[in-house]
């Protein structure tokens, strides 16, 4: 597994050192998990970073920026919606397995139906349906990452990961996986399905002083 991480967060941003894209580099560092930062702070060097990934034929995209439920925002204010989004790995014909989205609404249904009517897409999109905070995202990447490099990247794996997040994060996130049978994105938790963690060990009793 290799992860192409691309930082393109807002100037107050970068100002408070909030940068989610620094936070995971430390994670994947930490796990021993082989990867790349690189800030894109306008649309032509977004695209550069598309393009090294592609040229490295990294396994997945990081992706740290804005969003909102019709798209992205990078650094510069550029603001493409979730179908240019799909758009620009087109123009580059590569996608990676799997794409991290650490974007405020960064697998709501916009970014499905758009990579759903594209040549190219991803097997995996992991993100939340909403706007989580800045240490909410790093919980759940250090989760997501550590899932995927002991189990790969799969669909248990990223499901596992998924109970996990639910657990000690929030409920928020989801995570999309492509069904060639189904010629769809299939996602998790479905609708009226909820992840709970419970142990399962008998409690110790305690030892007598």
């Amino acid at each position: 597994m290799k992860v192409f991480i691309i930082e393109s967060s807002y100037p107050k941003d970068f100002y408070k050192r909030q940068l989610d894209g620094i936070a995971a580099q430390g994670i994947l560092n930490i796990l021993g998990i082989r990867n790349e930062l690189r800030f894109a702070l306008d649309r032509e060097h977004f695209e550069k970073a598309i393009a090294d990934a592609k040229t490295q034929n990294y396994t997945v995209v990081h992706l740290s920026c804005h969003g909102d439920e019709d798209g992205i925002a990078l650094a510069n204010h550029y603001q493409p919606s979730w179908d240019k989004f799909a758009d620009l790995f087109q123009h580059h014909k590569w996608i990676p397995k799997a794409l991290v989205m650490s974007a405020c609404c960064g697998a709501t249904s916009g970014i499905r139906d758009a990579f759903k009517n594209r040549s190219k897409r991803p097997v995996i999109i992991f993100g939340s349906s909403d706007g989580r905070s800045y240490g909410e995202y790093t919980v759940a990447w250090a989760i997501l990452y550590r899932r995927f490099k002991k189990d790969g990247i799969n669909r248990d794996s990223a499901k596992q990961a998924l109970k996990e997040i639910h657990a000690v994060v929030s409920d928020k996130f989801l995570y999309r996986r492509w069904s060639a049978s189904r010629d769809s994105y299939v996602s998790y938790p479905g609708k009226g399905e909820k992840y709970a963690i419970t142990n399962t060990k008998a409690a110790r009793k305690p030892s007598p002083i």
